[in-house]
């Protein structure tokens, strides 16, 4: 990981998934998906680091 890494919000990822927004919300806060909350004060906003996503997919790829 590296600590400069941009962090993308959940409209890139569910853009990547080609996913609605609202499941890829319900992937990341369940911890499906790894990724970072970012609380600022009351609002709770999670993003996610396009290395670690990635590394997710990478996981899950389909070998045959």
């Amino acid at each position: 990981m590296n600590s400069a890494e941009k962090l993308e919000d959940l409209k890139w990822l569910a853009d990547l998934l080609k996913l609605r927004k609202s499941k890829t919300h319900q992937l990341v806060a369940n911890g499906t998906i790894p990724s970072v909350l970012l609380l600022d004060g009351r609002r709770r906003t999670f993003r996610v680091r396009p290395s670690e996503v990635e590394k997710w997919l990478r996981q899950r790829e389909v070998r045959e």
